[in-house]
């Protein structure tokens, strides 16, 4: 938009002297026809009205005037009004009849009388359009056409480009032709993501942005967003092969004290000579367990209970001291 208000630049000069004679002959030529148009329009009248027949003429020649003038003020100030433009053709149709009615049926004279209308009516559209060509422009309001080419060579897609280009005001052809692009790069990421099926498995806002080519930067972030590759997880060690975390030295609890003299512990040395294979394994478990009964440790040496009783006795026993 700002681009198509800075093309409305002012006229060169001559561009001035240019439209200054245009302007020239348009007068010559409203006065040469109003003045032709007056004496037909007149004797046609002059029936109905007598002496003040010129009153139609003028009337009709004035108002035509003032409507084209009002019509091309508002298209300059684009406000216009259609209502002005057509009751001044309505006008400029009815100075043509007129004219062509003074003929009397002579095709050479009617076409000699409906020329000069026809001419004022052409320049007064050539000069209204090129009013609100201008005022489009500084608007930003005058939408570009589409080129005859991409209509033949693809019908279909370019309608719904012109139709995007009428809906949402895209006065440009060249942004609507990147708009375009930009929408079809957004399609294909997500068919690429998510496979013929993106309609529906797509967020429903990202859909429609797309598919009415509507806010098609906010569409394109999202697009992005949602089709670049996720980060690969950390893993983390399982709770099997973690560390156990170490627990505080726990106080033993404080013993009571007895008045009784502390007994001294049993030994666990072997009488005599080397142990046997069920004297090692019944020393190795009195250690961990100096309350052991006969039964039990008979149980875990898998051997009678009365010959566990007898190890137990025999390995309890304390050692013989020499005396010197």
């Amino acid at each position: 938009m700002d681009e198509q208000r800075a093309a409305a630049v002012p006229l060169t000069r001559a561009q001035r002297v240019l439209a200054g004679v245009g302007g020239l002959f348009f007068a010559g030529l409203a006065g040469l026809g109003g003045y032709g148009s007056f004496a037909s329009v007149r004797d046609v009248a002059e029936p109905w009205f007598g002496g003040q027949a010129w009153i139609v003429p003028a009337g009709v020649d004035l108002g035509i005037l003032a409507l084209v003038s009002v019509a091309l003020l508002l298209e300059w100030l684009a406000m216009p009004m259609p209502a002005l433009r057509w009751m001044a053709f309505a006008f400029t149709a009815a100075t043509v009849w007129l004219n062509v009615s003074a003929a009397h049926g002579d095709p050479t004279g009617m076409v000699m009388h409906a020329a000069m209308p026809v001419l004022f009516i052409t320049f007064i559209e050539a000069v209204r359009h090129a009013i609100r060509r201008r005022a489009g422009i500084a608007a930003g309001t005058v939408r570009e056409g589409v080129p005859l080419a991409r209509w033949l060579l693809a019908p279909f897609s370019t309608f719904r480009l012109w139709r995007r280009m009428v809906l949402w005001q895209i006065t440009s052809y060249p942004h609507a032709l990147t708009a375009e692009q930009r929408r079809r790069h957004a399609l294909a990421l997500l068919d690429d993501h998510y496979g013929r099926r993106w309609r529906s498995r797509a967020p429903a806002d990202v859909v429609w942005m797309l598919t009415d080519g509507v806010m098609l930067d906010q569409a394109l972030a999202r697009v992005t967003e949602l089709t670049a590759p996720k980060p690969e997880p950390v893993e983390e060690p399982s709770p099997a092969t973690a560390p156990a975390p170490r627990k505080p030295a726990q106080k033993a609890p404080p013993q009571k004290a007895s008045s009784e003299p502390p007994q001294e512990a049993p030994s666990r040395k072997a009488p005599r000579g080397v142990a046997t294979d069920n004297e090692a394994r019944a020393l190795a478990i009195l250690d961990a367990e100096p309350g052991i009964t006969g039964a039990e440790l008979a149980r875990r040496l898998d051997i009678s209970s009365r010959q566990g009783q007898r190890l137990l006795s025999r390995l309890n026993r304390p050692a013989p001291t020499h005396s010197s």
